[in-house]
């Protein structure tokens, strides 16, 4: 047995030892081998038990933990080389469980980044060297199977507004009013690339409010930019130079007539909760409630 998998089977063995420090998407644990200490993540939203946003990166991405477990290694191979931010280090992985160094660091509960040190023309940096490499399809790398995002896009709309956002109420109407907009136009990206489909400040490690490390890799995909930068224009204050961090590796694409499409997306996720909607609709763009 390799060293790699003999830590993976010791961290199965063991896990009933090992302190719990979180729970979310997954179980977090922390634990020492060979007197270094590593992050196991055992996901929970496998199979069938998906929650409504894993549910949406399943049918818009062809997404499930297993698959993307089985392809982290390339992923990471591929983010590592990236000089703005940090990756938290991986280890091994199989379909039900993921082993990373443990980073030091400061997690950061909100959305929105500190400003930091420069974050804004960092995290440009970072998000632009990502979107260099130009994909003919989207989905988890190494699979890339989603010949035509939009058409999927449109699927698990519909599914998710006829059985959740079916009412009379008008913001119901409203949603089924904007997906009927959405069904006459046609979305089509400037790059599909490398993007965090959930990204925002809590996917990362802080020194001193300076971003670090990205430490959150379970919701990177191919897709298309035009997403990513839609969430991160509401988490940036200084979007001057985040634009210009970006813009050292290509020009900023068009994205903005297009946010509100990934905000709706996004939101329709929350139907036990639909102030998410309202913001959409009646706010200032997207503001996710938890």
């Amino acid at each position: 047995m390799d060293n790699l998998k003999k830590k993976l089977a010791y961290a199965k063995e063991n896990i009933s030892s090992f302190e719990k420090i979180s729970v979310s998407s997954n179980e977090i644990y922390v634990f020492n081998f060979e007197d270094k200490k590593y992050i196991l993540k055992i996901p929970l939203m496998i199979k069938n038990n998906l929650s409504p946003f894993w549910l949406m990166m399943k049918n818009i991405f062809l997404f499930t933990f297993e698959k993307q477990n089985l392809h982290l290694k390339n992923l990471y191979d591929v983010l590592k080389n990236n000089p703005h931010i940090k990756i938290v280090p991986f280890v091994a992985s199989d379909e039900y469980a993921m082993i990373y160094e443990f980073v030091e660091g400061t997690s950061w509960s909100e959305d929105e980044f500190p400003c930091g040190k420069n974050n804004a023309y960092t995290l440009g940096q970072y998000i632009g060297y990502n979107h260099q490499v130009a994909h003919k399809n989207c989905g988890i790398i190494g699979i890339e199977d989603v010949e035509d995002f939009y058409s999927r896009v449109l699927l698990h709309a519909e599914e998710c507004i006829n059985q959740f956002w079916n009412t009379d109420s008008s913001l119901d109407k409203k949603v089924r009013n904007y997906f009927k907009s959405l069904t006459e136009n046609y979305f089509t990206s400037s790059k599909n690339s490398f993007i965090m489909v959930d990204i925002c400040a809590d996917q990362f490690l802080f020194e001193n409010e300076t971003v670090t490390t990205c430490i959150d890799l379970d919701g990177y995909v191919i897709g298309p930019v035009e997403w990513e930068l839609s969430f991160l224009k509401t988490q940036i204050k200084d979007w001057d130079s985040f634009k210009s961090g970006y813009e050292t590796y290509q020009p900023m694409p068009e994205f903005e007539k297009y946010s509100q499409m990934f905000f709706f997306l996004m939101a329709l996720n929350s139907y036990n909760n639909k102030q998410e909607m309202e913001g959409v609709f009646y706010g200032n763009g997207y503001e996710r409630n938890e």
